[in-house]
Parts: structure tokens; C-alpha cells; sequence
């Protein structure tokens, strides 16, 4: 009877480390980090027959992360004097300008004082149109990674 303890006890340590190995072989689930595309356009005017500007990029980090990195081109259109885009993720935000019909690529880190999983992108732009009354116009979009 003792013979068939053991190899039932060597059977069950084998079949648990085996078990193991098995476990040991698949890979760990972390974090989903990704890349996202944006086109945020912004209009105004009578009607909102005016395009005042536009900001093309993408926006890359991994969910829950306290840090993400974007690329975006931002033109101005029929915008007086300047088009703006800001960005913002958890409690970090970027901010840039381009003047008058310029187009410009800006690049950059947000870095949040706490993990995030979107960011918001508002482009701005203003114009006289109608009645030489000034107005600023603004558009935004949240983009997840």
C-alpha cells in the first residue's frame, strides 16, 4: 500500500509542476497601450460658413498611464489673427498657435499627476464675420488611446 501512496504523491507533484510550467509560459496582461488619429475642424461666421481652423494628429499612450505623447498640425484658415489647439489629458494640458493662414506640426509629452485614458482636443479660431463683430469660435473632440 505505501508503494501506491508514492506514486500517486510523484504523480500529483508532477501533474502540479506541470500545471505550473504551463502557467509560467503565458504572458502577463498589462496595460493596452495605443494610437489614435484626430481631425478637429473648427467653423464660424454667418452660418458657420467659415472654416477657421484645423488640427490633424494622433495621440499615443497606454490606458491608465500618467504620461501620453501627441503630433498634431494645426492650420489656420480664415481665422483673425491666430488659430489655437489645446490639448488635454488628466491634469496636464498643451497649448499652441498658429497665425493667420499658417499651418505649423507641433509634438509633445502630457505628463498627469494621475493615469488618464483620453485626451480632449479644442481648436479655436476667431473672425470679424458678419458685422465687424469679433467671435471666437471652438470645437472640441476626446480622443482615446
Amino acid at each position: 500500500m505505501s508503494q501506491v501512496r508514492s506514486s500517486r504523491f510523484v504523480r500529483l507533484l508532477a501533474a502540479g509542476a506541470a500545471g505550473a510550467a504551463a502557467v509560467a509560459v503565458l504572458p502577463a496582461v498589462s496595460a493596452q497601450a495605443g494610437t489614435s488619429s484626430f481631425t478637429v475642424s473648427v467653423k464660424g461666421g454667418y452660418n458657420n460658413t467659415l472654416s477657421l481652423g484645423t488640427a490633424t494628429g494622433t495621440v499615443s499612450g497606454t490606458t491608465g498611464s500618467n504620461q501620453a505623447s501627441y503630433s498634431v498640425t494645426l492650420c489656420g484658415q480664415s481665422t483673425y489673427p491666430s488659430a489655437q489647439v489645446t490639448l488635454k489629458g488628466g491634469s496636464a494640458s498643451a497649448y499652441h498657435t498658429v497665425y493667420y493662414q499658417n499651418c505649423e506640426t507641433f509634438t509633445g509629452d502630457l505628463v498627469s499627476s494621475y493615469g488618464f485614458t483620453n485626451i480632449e482636443v479644442t481648436v479655436s479660431g476667431s473672425t470679424f464675420y458678419p458685422g465687424n463683430q469679433y467671435t471666437t469660435y471652438t470645437k472640441s473632440r476626446t480622443v482615446y488611446f
